[in-house]
């Protein structure tokens, strides 16, 4: 057996993970009201350009999930250096359609008897697939059978959390994910939402705060209780709409708070920006594999 992964572009790879030869990529992207379309990126200059961006339209554009074009090119690219068995992690399926695509693509391509495939929903996104797949490849290179390690990781899937506080409620609005007078009142009071991805994969409300302070004083709240949850295997990601300076006191903050819990920082791609905007900041807290 020849493993081959696959995540889309959402996870926001670090660079170690993103040079493997045996991890593969498809791509989300944003399409302005112009007819430009901006291919989701880790690229942080091309992050930069589109956060810029972002908070000068007046419409919000549109995320798209990868073509499926793309996700044949991968898969004969894959077969092309002889792998016969893909483990394939993607943005959770209640926000997006790629696990949709993939898993109608992957399924044509075992019934050929092209390849064998195993395909994770993340019920999340961002950081949270990175690290899944972290796990995944280093549970398969100790040995542990493909079968056991899908499995230990859909229990993660299980125990991971992410929350997104959001800096603008317009962004929200215009994304439809809130009603205009909601908008209204919420700036009027300076209430910042907090959502979360839930069990069944929805993004649904979680609390309202009105201060950053008393998000940080929720996130805390949050990370401890999971660490008791966890023993202190925990690993923590935030990720930003283009507030790198607050994001990397937010880390320095956490890991001087909780020692020998890892904190992983970094942009949101567009994909994943234009619903949060600018100034929006979310929590992952992702237990390892036991």
């Amino acid at each position: 057996m020849k493993i081959a992964y696959i995540v889309d572009s959402t996870a926001s790879l670090n660079d170690e993970l993103a040079a493997r030869s045996d991890v593969f990529q498809v791509h989300l992207s944003v399409t302005y009201k112009d007819g430009t379309i901006f291919k989701d990126t880790t690229d942080e200059a091309s992050l930069k350009s589109f956060y810029q961006r972002l908070g000068t339209e007046k419409d919000i554009p549109k995320s798209s999930q990868p073509q499926v074009g793309e996700y044949y090119e991968v898969l004969d690219q894959i077969i092309s250096h002889g792998y016969d068995t893909v483990i394939a992690i993607h943005i959770g399926s209640g926000i997006s359609g790629t696990y949709q695509s993939a898993e109608m693509v992957l399924s044509e391509y075992k019934e050929e008897g092209k390849l064998d495939y195993y395909l994770i929903d993340s019920n999340g996104t961002s950081f949270i697939m990175e690290h899944f797949l972290q796990q995944t490849i280093e549970q398969i290179e100790k040995g542990v059978s493909v079968e056991e390690t899908v499995k230990q990781v859909e229990a993660l899937v299980d125990d991971s959390r992410i929350y997104l506080a959001v800096d603008d409620l317009n962004y929200l609005v215009k994304g439809g994910r809130l009603g205009a007078g909601s908008a209204f009142i919420g700036s009027l009071f300076k209430i910042k939402p907090i959502v979360y991805f839930a069990e069944d994969g929805k993004v649904k409300p979680y609390d309202k705060v009105r201060t950053k302070s008393r998000v940080i004083k929720l996130w805390e709240s949050l990370i401890e209780e999971a660490l008791d949850k966890f023993n202190g295997k925990l690993k923590i990601a935030i990720a930003h709409g283009d507030i790198p300076e607050e994001a990397e006191q937010l880390k320095k903050r956490f890991e001087n708070m909780y020692p020998g819990v890892t904190c992983r920082v970094g942009y949101l791609t567009p994909a994943l920006g234009v619903h949060g905007g600018v100034g929006c900041h979310g929590l992952g807290i992702i237990p390892y594999i036991s």
